[in-house]
């Protein structure tokens, strides 16, 4: 080969190159922006947003989402001290040197009842949502309900990378 067409060669060779670097970092960028849903982390645990974007909720909706799951929110918090209050009270009956089986026992029983509260207050929170949307948002509903659980899971916040 003489000197000319290896020139030649590597010129083109370069040019190949460099077109195919310039591809691979089009996509790369275009699938970042493109194909990802991108959260504003502060707004990361604001559901309604979510479920505006994927139900199509009109602004009246949205109001009344978030002012029901602010309502529910309160509740859950309330007996979620009393819960760990009594967890608490269980632990150290528990771990005394002198145990009372009955207080735990009756303890024990009061947690789980709480639990179960806990739990109606969910379904009843559940219901009050449903109640709020139209037919044809239940249907796209029911198929969000998994993903809105990935999605809000502590190890999926935005900037973290697994």
């Amino acid at each position: 080969m003489d000197i000319y067409s290896e020139k030649s060669f590597l010129k083109r060779l370069v040019y190949v190159l460099v077109t195919l670097n310039i591809i691979l970092i089009s996509l790369l960028l275009w699938k970042e922006f493109h194909h990802s849903k991108k959260v504003d982390p502060a707004a990361f645990r604001d559901v309604s947003q979510v479920l505006k974007q994927e139900l199509q909720l009109n602004d009246e909706q949205v109001v009344q989402f978030k002012k029901l799951r602010a309502d529910y929110y309160e509740k859950e918090q309330t007996l979620g001290l009393v819960l760990r209050a009594e967890r608490d009270s269980m632990n150290q009956l528990m771990f005394n040197k002198n145990t009372n089986e009955e207080k735990v026992n009756a303890l024990a029983l009061e947690v789980s009842n709480n639990e179960y509260q806990m739990e109606m207050i969910r379904l009843e929170q559940a219901k009050a949502l449903k109640a709020l949307c139209t037919p044809k948002q239940l249907e796209k509903f029911e198929g969000l309900v998994i993903e809105i659980r990935d999605f809000f899971r502590p190890d999926n916040q935005p900037g973290k990378k697994w």
